[in-house]
């Protein structure tokens, strides 16, 4: 099959370069969420009192949330006497 001529005129062969891209930015962002993950759990690795604590405050808080939430949207009661 003949090649387009316009195409080999700008430098186009029908290779796409590797580091311009979506397929590249995806996997750079891949790497870096990784690079990210690897630095969080070698810091929980490091401190456990604190990664337990942190899990704690951080359950606590959830708690109260869900409990305000709930209470917020529970009907009321109407007394009528």
């Amino acid at each position: 099959m003949m090649a387009n001529i316009k195409n080999l005129r700008t430098g186009f062969t029908g290779e796409l370069d590797e580091n311009s891209g979506m397929t590249a930015k995806a996997k750079q962002a891949a790497g870096y969420v990784r690079d990210e993950a690897g630095a969080v759990v070698q810091t929980a690795q490091d401190h456990p009192s604190a990664t337990g604590t942190l899990l704690l405050v951080f359950g606590a808080a959830a708690f109260v949330a869900g409990y305000m939430i709930g209470s917020a949207s529970a009907p009321t009661r109407r007394s009528y006497w």
